[in-house]
Formats: C-alpha cells, structure tokens, sequence
C-alpha cells in the first residue's frame, strides 16, 4: 500500500459515499448519494475526485464515456492512519498519553474499558 494522504472534510464526504457502496460508480451516482442539502455541483465533484485521485486515495476506469470511480483503501485503513496521526499530532505519538486522556475525562464506558483490556491482552 501506498503513502496515505490527509483528505479535507468534504473528500471525506465522498469517500464516505465510495466506501458504502462497495462497488465502482461514476460522478452522477455520487451526486444521487450526497444528503439532500448538499449543493455542490457536478464540477465540484469531479475537482475533489481529481485530488483523491492525486492523493492514490482512489482510481477511475473509463467505461464508454463515463469515469467509474473506486476507492484504493479500505475505511478502516483511513481510521486508522487517521488515528495514528491524531495521536502524533496531538499526543506527541504517546498512545498512552491518548488512553490516561479518555481515562481521565470520563468518556470510556465500563463496556470500553473491557474492550480496551481485551485488546491489551492479545
């Protein structure tokens, strides 16, 4: 796998769209799946795909005259490269420093720390 870049929130959004569909789809499938309330048009779409596919985020193959695009990395594998550069960001890469935080604000569940203990143990 390739270096993985930062997406911008609305990259996000249609990657969001890539990721639940689970197969290659084109611009005007995309635009169908935004929230109702989403105004962008279709060039903007094609601008942001553009950078995703600059990124190596996504590829497009060329099917007659529309482009099908598809994601080049799972969701899972963006969280998780999210969350490792959240906690250098944030936490000066202490995964320890990030835990005691959520320890310490009261956000963990007793369910969580159950969880979290599983995890450790493997």
């Amino acid at each position: 796998m390739s270096k993985i870049h930062r997406m911008s929130t609305s990259e996000k959004q249609i990657m969001e769209i890539l990721w639940s569909t689970g197969h290659p789809i084109t611009t005007r499938e995309i635009m169908s799946n935004l929230p109702v309330d989403n105004t962008w048009k279709q060039n903007t779409i094609v601008t942001f795909l553009a950078r995703l596919m600059e990124k190596g985020i996504i590829n497009a193959t060329r099917v007659s005259k529309a482009n099908y695009y598809q994601p080049c990395i799972t969701e899972k594998e963006y969280r998780d490269f999210e969350t490792k550069q959240f906690i250098d960001d944030i936490h000066k890469g202490s995964t320890l420093g990030f835990i005691s935080t959520l320890c310490d604000n009261g956000t963990l569940t007793k369910e969580d720390i159950e969880e979290l203990m599983r995890n450790l143990k493997k």
